[in-house]
């Protein structure tokens, strides 16, 4: 009973190790990343993010998400701006308004 544990527990840290991997390879992963370190798991499922299709040169890549929102402040924080370094996407700057 103890291999097998052992087993499910070494399979489960393998999965969450390879789905941290996949979330440098899009930016809506990146996004989704960012809200998780910023402990906002659940947020990072249930936010709605939308491609605003617009580039910004000092910025990056424009996102809209929706439900995810600041402790400190209650605010929402709606903008993200998502940029790409070789095969990697991280987020830039957060915020409330482009």
């Amino acid at each position: 009973m103890k291999l097998r544990k052992r087993y499910v527990l070494i399979a489960a840290a393998i999965v969450v190790i390879l789905l941290w991997m996949a979330s440098f390879f899009s930016p809506e992963g990146a996004i989704r990343r960012y809200m998780v370190l910023h402990l906002h798991p659940i947020s990072a499922f249930t936010s709605k993010i939308t491609d605003m299709e617009r580039y910004d040169l000092q910025y990056g890549h424009l996102y809209d998400v929706s439900g995810y929102e600041d402790r400190m402040t209650r605010d929402e924080l709606s903008v993200f701006y998502v940029k790409k370094k070789g095969p990697f996407w991280y987020v830039g700057s957060v915020g409330s308004a482009p």
